[in-house]
C-alpha cells in the first residue's frame, strides 16, 4: 500500500497526516541541527523585531568603535608628541645656567646649541602627520603647519625671519648711544634723566629712592617720564640712590649708585668731588656706565623676548609685528604689522578666533562627541618656541663681562617658562585635554563593547538552537515516528521499508 492510499481512509488518513507532520518536523529539526539556527529566515523567528533591533544596534556600535579606533591612534600620537616636547623643554631648562658662561668653538654656549636642536625637534614634531592628517594644523590638516626652522629664524631672503625682527627691535630699544632710549644730561649740579619720547621702546623710568643728603631727587614723573638729581650739598660716603627702570618686556631692573671716596663704575660707586658740581659730574658718569651695562644686558635680552612675542604671537589671525621705519631703527617710535610679502608666516594652519579643540570632532557614541583639534600656534607651544628662539639666537660670543651679563639675563628670562608645568597655557594643560578626550572615547568603547555583547546574546538566544533540547526533541520525534510506523504495520501489515 502506498502512502497516498494509506492517507485517505478514515483512521488511516489521520495516521498518515500525523506521520507527514512528524517527518516535516524531523526534517526541520535536522536542518536546525546542521545550521545551528532555529530558522534560515526571519519569518521563522518568534521575536524577530527584537532581533532586528539588536542587530541594528550592533552595526551602529561597530561604526562608533571604528571611529574610536581611528582617532585613538591620532590622540595617542598627539599625547606622545607633547610629552616629547615637554621633555625637551625641561631638559634644556635644567641645564640652563648650570655651566655658567662657557663658549664652545662655535662661539655659542652648549645650551644654545641644545636650544637650536630642541627648536628643530619642536618644528618636526609639530609637523607630525598620521595617515595624511597633520595633527597640529587645526582644520587645515592637509599640509604641514610650521615652516622649517631655518626659514623661521633666518627668513628666506625676501621675508624677514625672527632674527631680523629681533635685531630691528634691539636697535629700537637700545638707541644709537646704547642708553636704552634714555637721555642723560647735566647742568651745573643737576643731573637729568629722561625718556626720549612716548613710544613702546627702551627703558622706562619707574621709581627712584634716595638716602643722599644734600641731594634733591625729583620724579620720575610725566609723559614721557623725567627725573632729576640736584646736588645742593655733598653726600656722605655710603649714601645711595636706587633707580628702578622697566624693561621692554615689563620686567624691572634696579640700578644702585653709592657715594664713595673713589669711582668704580662696575660697582656703581661715584666719588664725592671737591665741589657739588664735581660730585654731580662723577654721578653722571657712573650713571651713564650703569645704564649702558644694563641696556647691553637686561634691555637687550628683554628686547629679544619682546621681539619673539611680536614675531610668534599670531594666534587668532594676528599679524606679526615689526618696528616701523627704515634701518637703522634707533629713533623708531611705533610698530607695524608685517605682511606676507615682507615677514615670514611661521604658522600656516587654521588661524582664527575659534577654540582649537573644536577643529577636530569625532562622534564616539549616541549623543557623545570628543573634540581634539590642536594648533601649533597655541600659547602652550609658542611660549616654548619663543624661549628656544631667544636662547639659540642671542649673540654672546664676545666673551667679555657684558656678554656674560647678557647670557645671565637671557637665562633668567627663559629658564622658568621652559620649566612651567601649571596653568592654562602649558604643554601639560594641552596634554591633559587630549588625554581626557582619549579617556572619554575609550570609556565609550568599553561601554559599547558590553552593550554589543548583550545585544549579541539576545540575538543568539533568538536565532540559535539549544543543542540539548534539540537532541531530546529529535530523539523523541524519532521514537514517535517509529511507534507510528509500527502501529501502521500492525494495522495494515506494512513494514517501514514498504512504507518508504
Amino acid at each position: 500500500m502506498d502512502v497516498k492510499a494509506f492517507s485517505y481512509t478514515g483512521l488511516n488518513g489521520s495516521l498518515a497526516s500525523r506521520l507527514t507532520s512528524q517527518r516535516a518536523r524531523l526534517s526541520d529539526l535536522t536542518t536546525q541541527e546542521t545550521t545551528g539556527l532555529k530558522s534560515t529566515t526571519y519569518e521563522g523567528i518568534d521575536n524577530r523585531t527584537l532581533t532586528l533591533s539588536c542587530q541594528s544596534k550592533i552595526k551602529q556600535i561597530e561604526g562608533y568603535q571604528s571611529t574610536i579606533s581611528a582617532i585613538d591612534t591620532r590622540l595617542q600620537v598627539i599625547g606622545n608628541s607633547i610629552d616629547s616636547m615637554n621633555d625637551l623643554s625641561h631638559t634644556l631648562s635644567s641645564n640652563l645656567g648650570t655651566n655658567g658662561y662657557q663658549l664652545t668653538s662655535s662661539g655659542r654656549t652648549s645650551e644654545q646649541i641644545a636650544a637650536s636642536n630642541a627648536l628643530e625637534a619642536y618644528v618636526s614634531t609639530l609637523n607630525t602627520e598620521v595617515d595624511g592628517v597633520y595633527l597640529f594644523a587645526g582644520k587645515s590638516s592637509d599640509s604641514s603647519p610650521v615652516v622649517d626652522m631655518n626659514t623661521m629664524i633666518e627668513g628666506d631672503g625676501t621675508r624677514a625671519g625672527y632674527r631680523q625682527v629681533m635685531e630691528e627691535r634691539q636697535q629700537a630699544d637700545l638707541g644709537s648711544d646704547g642708553l636704552g632710549r634714555l637721555d642723560l644730561t647735566s647742568s651745573g649740579t643737576t643731573v637729568t634723566l629722561a625718556e626720549d619720547g612716548s613710544h613702546p621702546f627702551g627703558m622706562k623710568l619707574s621709581a627712584a629712592s634716595s638716602t643722599l643728603s644734600g641731594a634733591t631727587v625729583t620724579g620720575p614723573s610725566g609723559t614721557p617720564s623725567t627725573m632729576s638729581v640736584d646736588f645742593t650739598a655733598q653726600p656722605t660716603s655710603g649714601q645711595k640712590l636706587e633707580l628702578t627702570v622697566t624693561q621692554p618686556d615689563g620686567t624691572k631692573t634696579s640700578i644702585t649708585l653709592t657715594a664713595g671716596d673713589t669711582t668704580d663704575t662696575t660697582k656703581g660707586t661715584f666719588a664725592i668731588g671737591a665741589t657739588a658740581a664735581d660730585t654731580a659730574a662723577n654721578f653722571q658718569s657712573v650713571l651713564q656706565a650703569r645704564l649702558e651695562a644694563v641696556a647691553a644686558s637686561d634691555t637687550k635680552a628683554a628686547s629679544a623676548s619682546v621681539a619673539a612675542d611680536n614675531f610668534f604671537d599670531t594666534a587668532g589671525g594676528a599679524s606679526p609685528m615689526r618696528v616701523s621705519g627704515t634701518s637703522p631703527f634707533y629713533n623708531a617710535t611705533s610698530l607695524t604689522a608685517g605682511t606676507s610679502a615682507d615677514t615670514v608666516t611661521w604658522y600656516r594652519g587654521t588661524n582664527n578666533s575659534d577654540t582649537p579643540r573644536l577643529d577636530a570632532e569625532a562622534r564616539v557614541g549616541e549623543g557623545l562627541t570628543v573634540n581634539y583639534g590642536v594648533r601649533a600656534n597655541e600659547d602652550a607651544f609658542t611660549s616654548q618656541i619663543k624661549q628656544l628662539a631667544v636662547v639659540s639666537t642671542m649673540d654672546v660670543s664676545d666673551g667679555d663681562d657684558t656678554a656674560k651679563a647678557l647670557w645671565a639675563s637671557v637665562v633668567s628670562r627663559t629658564k622658568g617658562t621652559l620649566a612651567a608645568t601649571t596653568g592654562n597655557d602649558t604643554l601639560q594643560s594641552v596634554a591633559a585635554e587630549i588625554a581626557g578626550a582619549r579617556k572619554t572615547a575609550s570609556s565609550a568603547d568599553e561601554r559599547m563593547t558590553i552593550a554589543a555583547n548583550t545585544y549579541q546574546d539576545t540575538i543568539d538566544k533568538s536565532l540559535s538552537v539549544d543543542d540539548t533540547q534539540l537532541a531530546v526533541e529529535i530523539t523523541t520525534l524519532n521514537t514517535q515516528i517509529e511507534a507510528s510506523y509500527k502501529a501502521s504495520s500492525i494495522l495494515y501489515k506494512l513494514s517501514l521499508t514498504n512504507y518508504l
